[in-house]
C-alpha cells in the first residue's frame, strides 16, 4: 500500500540530500571572493621621473623597459694657430743664434739701447752691477745677461770665448778688447764709428767714449 508523500520524504534520508557545492579554484582559499574593485593596476614610470628606494630594498631593473642612450662624442682637440708656432720656431731660432757668431749683427743695436741705460754707473774694480758698480768686464758681461748671452767674467775670458773679426767687419755690439803682450786687459762695446761704451778706471763711469788705441781686437760672441 503507497505511503503518504511526508512519509515518503522522509524515508528518502540522506541517499537524497542535495549534492555539496563545487571545490573552490585550485590555489584560492576557501571562500574567497575577487571583485574588479580590490585589483590595483601596477603603477607606470615616466621616463625622466626619479626613482627611489628603501636603503634595503632589493631593485630589480628589467632591460626592456630603459633605453640605451649613446655616449656623446669627444670634442676634436684644439691644434694650435699657425702664427703661435711661428712664433715658437722663431724664438727657438733667435734664442740658438746667441753664441754662434751671428748675435751682434742681428741685436746690436739691442746691445747699445741696453749699454745707453747705465751710462753713469761709477766704475768700481770688480764691480758686476748697478747698484755696486762696474769694472770694465763686469759691465759687458752684465749688459749682455739682460740680451741672454752668458759671457765669462774677465775680459780675457770673454776675448777667448769670442769670435775674431776685423776692424773693417766690425758690427755695433761687438766687443773691442784692448790687448797686451797677446791678452785683453780692458774689454768695451763697439758703438761703431770708433766709438764704444766701457767702463773706464777708478774715478771715471761707464760711458761711451772713443777708442784711444790702435792696439785692439774685435769679437762677436
Amino acid at each position: 500500500m503507497g505511503l503518504p508523500a511526508q512519509a515518503a520524504s522522509k524515508a528518502a534520508g540522506p541517499e537524497t540530500a542535495a549534492a555539496p557545492a563545487a571545490a573552490p579554484a585550485s590555489g584560492a582559499p576557501a571562500g574567497a571572493a575577487f571583485s574588479s574593485a580590490s585589483l590595483t593596476a601596477a603603477p607606470s614610470f615616466q621616463s625622466g621621473a626619479p626613482l627611489t628606494a628603501p636603503a634595503a630594498a632589493t631593485v630589480n631593473f628589467e632591460t626592456g623597459k630603459f633605453t640605451a642612450v649613446p655616449k656623446p662624442k669627444p670634442a676634436p682637440a684644439r691644434v694650435a694657430d699657425d702664427d703661435s708656432s711661428s712664433s715658437s720656431s722663431s724664438s727657438g731660432s733667435s734664442s740658438s743664434s746667441y753664441g754662434s757668431g751671428g748675435f751682434a749683427s742681428a741685436k746690436g743695436s739691442s746691445v747699445l739701447s741696453v749699454a745707453a741705460r747705465y751710462v753713469g754707473v761709477p766704475y768700481v774694480y770688480g764691480g758686476t752691477t748697478p747698484g755696486g758698480g762696474f769694472d770694465c768686464s763686469g759691465a759687458v758681461r752684465y749688459i749682455y745677461r739682460q740680451l741672454g748671452v752668458e759671457l765669462p767674467r774677465t775680459a780675457n775670458q770673454q776675448m777667448l770665448a769670442s769670435t775674431r773679426v776685423s776692424r773693417s767687419n766690425a758690427k755695433v755690439g761687438d766687443l773691442v778688447f784692448v790687448v797686451s803682450g797677446g791678452r785683453a786687459t780692458h774689454v768695451g762695446i763697439y758703438a761703431g764709428n770708433n766709438m764704444m761704451y766701457d767702463a773706464g778706471s777708478s774715478g771715471k763711469s761707464f760711458s761711451k767714449r772713443e777708442i784711444w788705441t790702435s792696439n785692439v781686437l774685435f769679437g762677436r760672441v
